[in-house]
């Protein structure tokens, strides 16, 4: 048989990077912790794993970022309850989305840890964590062409519920302008059970309701009411709560309506009542 030579593959005018990387796993230190992590983990097929609780807190989540979580059982979800599939294929709606415009000051470039959207445009290398205890899973895209690390992490806390906690490093020698809109979208509800989400979706949808607390920029998730067509007074009394700490005055957007306008001119507005749309709990600051 004939061999062909290796040519580059253009997107556009842009040749598409290539990670030659091969997929190791090992045990490394990481925040002062033993941690089990297998590099390059977005070469292997999508897998399933849990996060352990020592309370009623469960989370299952997929290598490819996809999640679903809730207290006590699948009718008290913060995320959507689906099976394994869903969960994978539903990564780029469902759990956390970050976006990052990094100005060097003569161009911004636009960058998606995780995302399918940025595939190709920078030489990245994923690495995934999870520690001895099983109770922190952690995942890192380290951008060479740009210089960065991101990484967030996922662990459950008896009070608070899920901590989500992000981090934005620059390991290059160079210095640049750093805008993020980092956080969680599909927050359901209190009380959304797993038929209501399997049948009426798109109606539940609009009975949803995303409220912003100014003094505290706590979030408050909840239903206009429950889901009826009888005249009766039919309150929904309970909600989902979502909250960041480590930034001091960030924007707060409580949809994912504005997510193409942040990655076209990284200007977004305060987001304080939101009806009929699905939530969102997402921050953008600059560094």
């Amino acid at each position: 048989m004939k061999e062909h030579a290796s040519t580059d593959i253009y997107l556009g005018r842009n040749p598409i990077a290539r990670s030659l990387a091969s997929v190791e796993g090992s045990f490394v230190r990481l925040h002062d912790e033993l941690f089990y992590r297998i590099r390059s983990y977005d070469r292997m097929p999508p897998f399933l794993m849990s996060i352990v609780s020592s309370s009623d807190t469960w989370m299952f989540l997929s290598s490819s970022g996809g999640i679903t979580a809730g207290r006590r059982h699948s009718d008290a979800a913060l995320f959507p309850y689906y099976s394994v599939d869903r969960i994978s294929e539903n990564s780029g709606n469902t759990g956390p989305a970050t976006i990052v415009r990094v100005n060097t000051g003569s161009q911004t470039y636009l960058w998606e840890p995780f995302s399918s959207r940025c595939a190709g445009a920078y030489m990245t290398t994923r690495h995934l964590y999870k520690n001895a205890l099983g109770t922190n899973v952690i995942f890192e895209e380290v951008n060479d062409d740009l210089g960065l690390i991101f990484r967030y992490s996922w662990t459950s806390s008896e009070r608070f519920g899920f901590v989500r906690t992000a981090w934005i490093e620059n390991h290059s020698e160079s210095g640049a302008l750093v805008q993020i809109l980092d956080g969680v979208q599909n927050i359901l509800p209190y009380g959304v059970t797993t038929a209501t989400q399997a049948r009426m979706s798109n109606l539940l949808d609009a009975y949803k309701r995303a409220e912003l607390e100014a003094r505290t920029g706590v979030a408050i998730y909840s239903m206009s009411s429950t889901l009826t067509d009888l005249a009766e007074p039919s309150e929904s009394l309970l909600a989902t709560r979502v909250f960041c700490c480590g930034l001091p005055q960030p924007v707060v957007l409580l949809s994912n309506t504005q997510m193409g306008r942040f990655r076209l001119s990284g200007q977004v507005e305060h987001e304080h009542d939101v009806r009929g749309h699905r939530g969102a709990y997402f921050v953008v600051d600059s560094f």
